[in-house]
């Protein structure tokens, strides 16, 4: 399976801000859509991610309000991105091996769309159901949970 696959069907639109916007819009921006990280976008390009963790090492850093502080102050430079085309599996690893639980997804040097460690355990899941329906198809009489229940 590709990262395409997953971020065609997810349905909402990614969310960002400049490096310039105020951390408290970060934070409305994040509470407000329930979501654990936004990316940082310049003239159209991705030039940072701004994640749960950032924002709680800046307050550890910090000590002090964030509010006259911006985005370009919390987020992670440079983040590590997927391609469209990158199976499952490589994005994985790429979280797994960067400890990372967002990845942006790239095409050209444009933003498609984000992935998140949800919508891999979701595709993982879907995956798991249907490989069981085939497996309980293949085996003729197959009892159904209800049927072993009743």
């Amino acid at each position: 399976m590709k990262v395409r696959s997953i971020t065609k069907n997810k349905g909402k639109p990614v969310i960002g801000l400049s490096p310039n916007d105020s951390l408290d819009l970060a934070v409305t921006l994040m509470m407000d859509n329930r979501i654990g990280s936004l990316i940082i976008t310049d003239k159209g390009s991705v030039v940072g991610i701004l994640s749960e963790r950032d924002l709680l090492r800046i307050l550890h850093d910090k000590h002090a309000m964030w509010t006259p502080m911006t985005v370009s102050n919390a987020m992670t430079p440079d983040p590590i991105v997927c391609h469209p085309d990158n199976t499952l599996e490589e994005v994985m690893n790429l979280m797994v091996d960067n400890n990372v639980r967002h990845l942006p997804v790239v095409y050209e040097g444009k933003l498609e769309g984000m992935l998140s460690i949800t919508d891999i355990v979701e595709e993982l899941l879907k995956k798991a159901k249907f490989e069981n329906k085939i497996l309980k198809n293949y085996i003729q009489n197959w009892p159904d949970a209800e049927e072993d229940i009743g």
